[in-house]
């Protein structure tokens, strides 16, 4: 596992375009990014259905990545709820990158929204977040704590007739029971966004 992690590490950076062919899934448009990984939109040929489709970015070590997005796709499909986002699939690309699928949501963040209205009525902001905390309370039981719950990782899907709130990245999330690396996270490790940690989460406990 050594040898194989050091082999990942030692890869050249990988760049990925629109119409490269990741597995089965072909690479249409990024449409976002954060701190680990960008996301594409992108196509699984075999099912001609599009699909969210997260690739680590080439700066970041590809050892800790795999294991990173391993631990979210497990993580993630192992909740099963409305409220929480669903991955399908995870892979390799030839070039050796971790990638993960997950459904396509259309929509914006509860952070967008609240940047476009300034801010938004309380029955609204509660019929919004109940579905939120009722994911959370499966996840919960589950054995799971997202660790960066924030306002950009709750997303408005617009579904056929209603907006279902989905709670996404769950990149630093803790799984009970999961053997996690302590290259991962280290006793005194400080995850999550500073403004919306919990005490014990700000000190590394």
């Amino acid at each position: 596992m050594e040898t194989e992690a050091r082999s990942r590490s030692r890869r050249p950076p990988a760049n990925y375009t629109t119409g490269a062919l990741v597995g089965k899934y072909l690479l249409e448009k990024v449409i976002g990014e954060g701190g680990m990984g960008t996301v594409w939109l992108a196509r699984n040929v075999t099912l001609d259905s599009a699909v969210a489709l997260k690739l680590i970015r080439p700066e970041v070590d590809s050892s800790e990545a795999f294991e990173r997005l391993l631990k979210e796709a497990r993580v993630t499909a192992k909740i099963e709820h409305p409220a929480i986002v669903r991955v399908f699939d995870f892979g390799e690309t030839e070039q050796g990158d971790p990638f993960i699928v997950m459904e396509l949501l259309e929509g914006q963040s509860l952070d967008d929204l609240l940047e476009e209205q300034g801010k938004i009525e309380a029955t609204v902001a509660v019929q919004m977040l109940l579905p939120v905390i009722d994911g959370l309370a499966r996840a919960h039981e589950q054995g799971v704590v997202h660790r960066d719950l924030k306002l950009s990782n709750v997303f408005l899907a617009r579904e056929a007739k209603h907006v279902q709130p989905k709670v996404v990245d769950f990149g630093i999330a803790k799984l009970d029971h999961y053997d996690e690396s302590p290259k991962l996270t280290r006793q005194g490790t400080i995850l999550g966004s500073p403004s919306y940690m919990a005490p014990e989460q700000a000190r590394g406990l």
